[in-house]
């Protein structure tokens, strides 16, 4: 005890040999307490690395949220595009000058394969009446057959039952379509005088005469094959439609009554 005070009272005097003592004690110690502070270390990491475990999970579980809401977002944006252009080619719709039209969203397709009917979501609310045409950029889609406030039931223009006056563009030659039981074509089995040179390729539209379903011009579709009735007097044709009739998502009424 007696030397511990003397030591202490000479320290605060800072006298030359407590000082040479000091600086001789930090030079045996000083390995030791690096040897300490390397043994201590890994520990000490270790503790840190247990005790920021979980920050460190929840900042990986915020970002796994923040990407996955980009990638539903570069989804989201990509639909919201393709959905603009394809309103954007129904603005400009130039077999349509004088029609007012009003495009309606595909809702549900056909339910079946035997169904050649779909549903959009535009109705009589929008001045919309059953017999309509319905078309694409492309051309004649169905018409309407069915309508309810705010939706309307579409018919394919394949349909077996569906019937409508075409031309042929060229001869100028009228004739009657009709849908087909494969539903993949159209047929023409009257109308089309014999003498008429048809070709493959040749395009057909809506004829538009009194009393037509559709107003005149609509492109149908084009021919491709050519045959004769069984009388031989008249030519028989199978119409492809230009519309895509399978991948429908947008589609335009024509606000069109015949008279």
């Amino acid at each position: 005890m007696l030397a511990s005070v003397t030591v202490v009272t000479l320290d605060l005097r800072d006298t030359g040999p407590v000082q040479d003592l000091r600086g001789a004690a930090s030079t045996v110690f000083s390995p030791l307490r690096g040897v300490g502070e390397t043994v201590a270390s890994p520990f000490r990491n270790g503790w840190h690395g247990v005790t920021g475990y979980d920050d460190l999970e929840d900042e990986n579980e915020d970002l796994r949220r923040e990407v996955d809401r980009l990638k539903g977002d570069a989804v989201r944006n990509q639909a919201a595009a393709d959905r603009l252009k394809e309103l954007e080619k129904l603005e400009r719709l130039p077999y349509a000058d004088g029609v007012p039209t009003v495009a309606g969203r595909v809702t549900s397709g056909p339910l079946t394969s035997f169904d050649a009917t779909f549903e959009i979501n535009r109705g009589s609310g929008d001045g919309i009446k059953e017999g309509m045409a319905v078309v694409t950029e492309a051309g004649l889609v169905g018409r309407i057959s069915r309508v309810y406030g705010g939706r309307a039931h579409v018919q394919l223009i394949t349909d077996p039952e569906f019937e409508f006056g075409i031309q042929l563009v060229g001869s100028g030659d009228i004739g009657v379509a009709r849908g087909d039981p494969q539903g993949a074509v159209l047929t023409v089995e009257e109308g089309i005088d014999k003498r008429t040179p048809v070709e493959e390729g040749d395009a057909v539209i809506s004829s538009g005469i009194q009393r037509s379903a559709f107003p005149p011009d609509v492109p149908v579709g084009r021919v491709t094959a050519v045959g004769q009735t069984e009388d031989e007097t008249e030519q028989t044709l199978e119409v492809e439609p230009l519309a895509d009739l399978t991948s429908l998502t947008y589609v335009k009424v024509m606000l069109w009554e015949s008279t």
